[in-house]
């Protein structure tokens, strides 16, 4: 608004000095006039600092015009004329949009600039009282009131909306961090789980299983280089990579099923995937190949398929024609199905489905497809502050402005003139208005319309004025004409089209020069009506750039925010996790790889207290403290069977009470001796908490063959904190 300022400024007392050299008495040339010109000036040079950075100098870039112009109006009333020519425009009249202009910009307070605005109306007025008639003053000063508070309420409602937008782009902001730090955590959780699952958990199950030493042996090495990982960062991939490098980059894994599995994937080679995708869909293939190699049978005839899809996605199709299961009970216990294979593929978009039966085999089918894959955004960056002078209410006004003028000419022409030239002009206007709505409205106009109506617009402009005297007409009056006429080329541009517009406003200026003469352009006022019209047009391009810069800012925010949450979620989901499997798990993966897979009853024992206690991270991390890890490795060491499952339910409790709860189930769970026990969390509409079921076996029944319910050891609810405080 400044910068616009700036160069309005400056056309507006160009265009005055030719009225200040005619209102003047030459006589006085020095010095009063001299100073007159000094104030001009300083008006216009000042302005360029109010662009400066610095709060005191933009205010003092602002305050400097309105002190000159003061100056103006002490000296105006002993430099002009005795009488000055009826329906003549004084050169300050222009100048006073300059002052108005400032004060409002500098003056927050809408009160204190209409009384600075109101005060500068007033001592103009007293100026000019005795130069004009008193109706001429009159209607002139309540113009220019009108004029400052349109300005003071447009420059307002721009703060405001500028403060609209700048506050939804911090909220939009905070919104997308904080939403991008979810994503990134539970993707990072899952893709975490998946790793654990697939290397160091299927170690501990291979070296307890004893069946395959050398596989389990190899299997621990893997694990235990991933548990032994030093590295704090996450390690840069490309963003795309073609299939057929992923799947190959996986030759380790692969290579186990290669005697076991009739391969055709050769479709998917050129397949360009984002490389989270290439990853899990790879992950995902050789966990459905291991799951059904483990239960499928050895007799299994099992193969892998791929296919290109339309869109651009890819389907891989595994399938055997083994055994088989029920695919609609699949218990949270087979972590290998849902942590693996479902949440691998739905964190990335894409998705997995199960077909199986007993006796009909299994079939696993893998699908992404890109557009999927996009996450949604919460805002456009920018979309707020481009609106902050919205388009639909520019072309509203000007729609309006159009009509107004058409009416008033036609009234005009019909009792007073007795031209009806201007009817036909005032018809023809009305004929283009709704093409230059629609094109407003639309943001765009087809060649055709943009010059069929700039044809109309030169049409209009030659036929206006015809049977009329520019003798007869001020500013004022003509101005129906020349604003309608402006109002519709500046429709045209806000459409998208810069020539047909500059035709049309340029046969304005040759018709107006031609019926009013050349200083009729200015005495008529259409030259300070097209500065003003540019200087809205520079406003809204200003804000327009404005509106880029902040989508650009935010694209960077953006970025920035994405790469910052997946770094956070590394460390406190990857490394965290793998820091501690690595302090519970690497003695075990040790001992196994020191023994080559040959271990004892004891240490096979030990691996599958150590595979329980991935799998109680895995599917009930809530559930989980120092104090509950404790105590379920004990019972657990002396053969109880533990469960621990998560429904939800603590997922939004603060981590100071959720520890306290825990801390509590712990001293329940120390003295109980049972030989199964359940440990579930309440869903999150529940007002329960946990639910902890401790039972044992009626061993007298069980030997002699009789069917016979567990003993209930211990039935414990702890109700939610938030409902119920929780006791000490």
């Amino acid at each position: 608004m400044a910068a616009t300022l700036a160069v309005v400024a400056l056309l507006l007392v160009l265009l005055a000095l030719p009225r200040f050299f005619d209102d003047h008495r030459p006589e006085l040339w020095f010095p009063l006039i001299l100073a007159a010109l000094v104030l001009a000036g300083v008006m216009v040079a000042a302005l360029p600092l109010a662009l400066a950075h610095g709060s005191s100098r933009v205010r003092a870039g602002y305050w400097v015009p309105i002190a000159a112009y003061v100056g103006l109006l002490l000296i105006e009333p002993f430099t002009l004329r005795d009488r000055l020519p009826e329906g003549s425009t004084p050169w300050l009249l222009g100048l006073s949009l300059i002052a108005f202009s400032c004060t409002v910009l500098v003056v927050t307070d809408p009160v204190r600039a209409g009384a600075i605005c109101t005060g500068i109306d007033v001592a103009l007025a007293c100026v000019y009282a005795d130069r004009f008639p008193l109706s001429h003053t009159l209607i002139t000063s309540i113009g220019l009131l009108l004029l400052a508070v349109g300005l003071i309420a447009g420059v307002r409602a721009l703060r405001a909306r500028a403060d609209q937008a700048d506050a939804a782009e911090l909220q939009a902001q905070l919104l997308f961090e904080r939403q991008q730090h979810q994503v990134a955590t539970e993707a990072e959780r899952v893709r975490t789980d998946a790793l654990l699952h697939d290397t160091v958990l299927a170690a501990f199950l291979a070296a307890a299983g004893n069946h395959v030493p050398e596989r389990a042996t190899n299997m621990a090495r893997a694990a235990l280089d991933l548990v032994s990982s030093t590295s704090g960062h996450p390690h840069g991939q490309p963003a795309s990579v073609p299939f057929g490098v992923a799947w190959s980059e996986a030759g380790t894994e692969r290579a186990a099923f290669n005697d076991l599995v009739s391969f055709d994937l050769t479709q998917l080679d050129v397949a360009e995937l984002p490389s989270d995708v290439a990853d899990a869909v790879v992950s995902a293939t050789l966990q459905a190949l291991t799951n059904s190699v483990a239960h499928a049978g050895s007799s299994a005839v099992r193969s892998a398929a791929g296919s290109l899809l339309d869109d651009g996605g890819i389907r891989i199709t595994v399938s055997d024609d083994g055994v088989g299961f029920d695919s609609g009970r699949i218990p949270q216990e087979r972590l290998g199905v849902r942590v693996s294979i479902l949440e691998r593929l739905r964190q990335v978009g894409g998705s997995a489905a199960i077909r199986s039966s007993p006796g009909m085999g299994t079939t696993v089918t893998l699908e992404w497809h890109p557009d999927r894959a996009e996450a949604p955004l919460t805002r456009q960056p920018g979309e707020l502050l481009i609106h902050a002078i919205p388009r639909r209410v520019l072309y509203r006004l000007f729609g309006a402005l159009i009509v107004i003028a058409v009416l008033i000419a036609t009234a005009d022409a019909v009792l007073v003139t007795h031209a009806y030239a201007s009817v036909a002009s005032s018809i023809l206007g009305l004929l283009i208005l709704p093409t230059l709505i629609r094109g407003a409205k639309q943001g765009k106009m087809s060649d055709r319309a943009a010059w069929g109506t700039a044809g109309v617009g030169v049409l209009l402009c030659s036929i206006a004025t015809i049977g009329l005297d520019a003798s007869d007409f001020d500013s004022a009056s003509i101005a129906r004409y020349t604003c309608g006429v402006l109002a519709g080329a500046t429709m045209g541009w806000m459409a998208g089209r810069r020539l047909p517009p500059l035709v049309t406003v340029t046969a304005l200026v040759t018709q107006m020069t031609l019926w009013a003469g050349p200083t009729g352009v200015i005495r008529l006022g259409l030259a300070g009506e097209i500065v003003i019209v540019i200087a809205g047009l520079l406003i809204h391009r200003a804000i327009r750039k404005v509106a880029a810069a902040a989508d650009l800012a935010a694209r960077k925010h953006r970025d920035l925010t994405i790469r910052q949450a997946e770094l956070d979620a590394f460390d406190s989901e990857r490394h965290h996790r793998l820091l501690h499997a690595g302090s519970t798990s690497a003695p075990m993966l040790r001992r196994i790889i020191d023994t080559r897979g040959e271990l004892d009853g004891a240490d096979r024992a030990e691996c599958r207290v150590l595979e329980q206690a991935l799998r109680d991270e895995i599917r009930g991390r809530t559930l989980l403290n120092d104090a509950i890890r404790r105590v379920v490795f004990e019972h657990r060491r002396r053969g109880t069977l533990v469960q621990i499952l998560d429904d939800g339910g603590l997922h939004e409790m603060a981590p100071t009470t959720l520890d306290a709860l825990l801390d509590d189930v712990a001293r329940h769970l120390e003295p109980l001796r049972s030989s199964r026990i359940v440990i579930r969390t309440g869903h999150p509409d529940s007002d329960t908490a946990i639910t902890i079921v401790a039972s044992t076996p009626d061993e007298t029944a069980a030997a002699l063959g009789l069917d016979s319910d567990d003993e209930v050891d211990l039935w414990l609810t702890l109700p939610h904190p938030d409902s119920v405080g929780l006791a000490a």
